[in-house]
This record gives structure tokens, sequence and C-alpha cells, in this order.
């Protein structure tokens, strides 16, 4: 489904749509750059991160440190992105389980996925997010 800028006359369509799974997955495999949700005992962090996405999996590159701890005690984590262009708006939720990998073939192939850090900071552990549920949502920009 297509959501178009308004071009100042109001339809009667639908200003939020949401995305099918496949829709969802189309928008990750584009994404970059997302959002970490992830929760302690004591608290809930949001953390930018880069990512890469294959086989329906989200992996990105950690230090050690409060957000791979938190990963370690409580592996359920969310993932967010959007993006805004042209008067749309798009975002993806994905929840799921954290695992940190230490397969050196595994790590290898994430490797060759090219995530590339905004702070180039020494980034040595790898985490894979296997999805439980996937949401997206497509709506125009109020005015």
């Amino acid at each position: 489904m297509n959501i178009s800028e308004n071009s100042g006359a109001e339809d009667a369509g639908p200003r939020v749509l949401p995305l099918n799974d496949d829709e969802c997955w189309e928008f990750l495999n584009h994404a970059r750059f997302a959002r970490l949700a992830t929760a302690d005992d004591h608290d809930i962090d949001i953390t930018p991160l880069n990512i890469a996405v294959s086989d329906r999996r989200i992996y990105f590159k950690t230090a050690a440190g409060h957000k791979l701890t938190s990963m370690l005690l409580n592996p359920s984590v969310a993932v967010e992105t959007d993006r805004v262009e042209g008067g749309i708006a798009q975002s993806v939720v994905v929840r799921g389980t954290a695992k940190l990998l230490t397969d050196s073939s595994e790590i290898a192939r994430i490797e060759d996925l090219g995530i590339t850090p905004w702070l180039h900071t020494e980034k040595l552990e790898y985490v894979e997010i296997t999805p439980t549920r996937i949401t997206g949502r497509r709506f125009r920009l109020g005015e």
C-alpha cells in the first residue's frame, strides 16, 4: 500500500498504514542505523547503534559495558529504525532475543556484512538479535 503526500485536499485514505512482515524486512534490509532498547532490574536504556541485517536477523557490534551486560542478564530486547522522506515516515520495531556470538565462523560472516560504527571505538563483541515479533507502519507527516 502506498501513502502519498497530501496534495492540499483531504483524501479519504488512512493516514497510517501497517506494514506487513515482508515490507518490514525490506525496510530493515536497507537500514544502517537503529535504536536498541534493553532492560535490567533497575532501568530501561535506549542506545543508538549501527546494524546489518541478514537472513531476517539483526546484527551489531558493541564493546563491553552496560549495554552488553544488560543483554546478558535479560536478552529480551527491542530494535527500532525509522526514516522520514518526502513527507512520508516509516518505522519498524523488532522485538527479539539478543545473543552474544562466540563462534569464529559466525563472526567472520557478520564482519562481511560491513557494519560501520559512527563512533570509532573498539567494539569487539558481535550480537545477533533473533526476532520474536516485528511491526511497522507508514504514515504522512502532520501539518
